[in-house]
Order: C-alpha cells, then structure tokens, then sequence
C-alpha cells in the first residue's frame, strides 16, 4: 500500500466517524501491520495530515484527530490532485504584495475598497510541466500570525488549512482568456488562450478569509466523489 493510498484510508475513517474528532488513532506500528506496508509509509501519510490540519501530533501521546478536520479539503489539494495521477507535485511562489485589491474582489469579500490585502501569485505543475497558476487575495486580519514568507515552502491553500478553521465556501467555475500577462506567462500559452477559472471564496463564520483563482490550461478536466 502506497502513502497515498494510506492517507485516503484514514481520510475514510474520519469522514465516517469511525475515528471522530479528537480521539488518538491506533499507532503507526498498528497501522503498518494492518495495511501491510512500511511504518515509514504510515508516519509519510500521517505526517502530511497532521500538515494539513486533520491530524494532531504529540511524542508519547500520540495521534489524535482534531477538533475540526477539513477531510474534503485535503482531498482537493492540488498536491493529492498532482500526485495521484502520478506526477511530481511542484509547487513556486511567483510574488506577494500587501495593498488594495481590485474593486470586485473587495465587494465579493464584503470588504472596504481601501482595505489592504495579502496578494499571492503561485505556480503550481506536474512534473516539469505548468498545471495550473493562481491568484489570492488574503484577509490578514482573519489570519493572525502569517508571514508570507511561509509561501516560499508551502502553498496558501495548504497553509489556511493547517492554520484557519474555513467552515464556509463558494465555488465558481467559468472560462476567460489567458490574455499577455500572469497567466500566459505562468502556463506558457498564448495570450488569445481560453483557460479554466475556478475561483473559490473561503469565511469563518462571517469573516472573510481568502479569495483565489486558480487557471487551468483550457484541457483540464475535473472529478470529485459525491
């Protein structure tokens, strides 16, 4: 059993409450016997969880699920998307930038229009190839403690989850034109391109958080369980 295919065991575990909210799991040596793999398998995928805000991990106490686990959430980071069609996950900060934020973004995040935001541009690919680019708006005052400087080792996404209960989001999805700028650079298309915009709104309770849209060369296609 691969990592991955661990990970998505224990996901199925929690999101069936077999394993609720802030009960210890069993160990990785159980679990490795169970499975039939490594231990190191086992400590791979419990510590990508535990970095993603599912799991809590403590020395001589162990694991234990937290309080609010966002299982549908790490089931559609790009890293899982990436790497369980089998590629190499990649993942660069282009530039961030704290300042006003264009006048539609503010009004979807209900906000002032000379309200300063973090502004985050990333690139995101599979293996060597570009998989999709994004653009972020993030509310600092809902995510005390952020130094942007984190985005040079992990993305936005997975930083808001293993930091930031979101307990409310939209999702939209439509097409638009890479244009000569950002997202024609990032995806090394020509500006007359049509691309795939997904673009998500993230709150806690009534507080906005973070606004992204995320580009997706005009091939891709998407597929989630229900």
């Amino acid at each position: 059993m691969t990592w991955q295919a661990v990970q998505e065991e224990v996901l199925s575990r929690i999101q069936s409450n077999e394993w609720p909210a802030g009960e210890l799991i069993p160990t990785e040596t159980t679990l490795a016997t169970e499975f039939g793999c490594a231990r190191a398998t086992v400590n791979r995928a419990l510590q990508y969880l535990a970095n993603s805000g599912v799991l809590e991990r403590r020395r001589k106490v162990g694991t234990r699920v937290t309080e609010h686990p966002n299982v549908q959430a790490v089931r559609y980071l790009l890293r899982r998307e990436i790497e369980n069609s089998g590629h190499r996950y990649g993942y660069r900060l282009l530039e961030h930038h704290e300042g006003p934020a264009p006048a539609e973004v503010a009004q979807a995040m209900l906000l002032r229009p000379d309200e300063p935001l973090l502004r985050i541009r990333a690139l995101f690919r599979a293996d060597d190839r570009p998989y999709c680019c994004e653009e972020r708006w993030i509310n600092t005052y809902a995510t005390p403690g952020l130094n942007p400087k984190e985005f040079e080792q992990i993305s936005p996404c997975e930083w808001l989850l293993g930091h930031i209960p979101v307990n409310r989001a939209s999702l939209s999805m439509g097409a638009a034109i890479a244009g000569d700028g950002f997202i024609a650079r990032s995806l090394a298309v020509t500006p007359d391109e049509p691309v795939l915009v997904a673009e998500r709104l993230d709150w806690v309770d009534n507080m906005p958080v973070s606004l992204s849209r995320r580009y997706f060369p005009h091939g891709h296609r998407f597929s989630a369980e229900l």
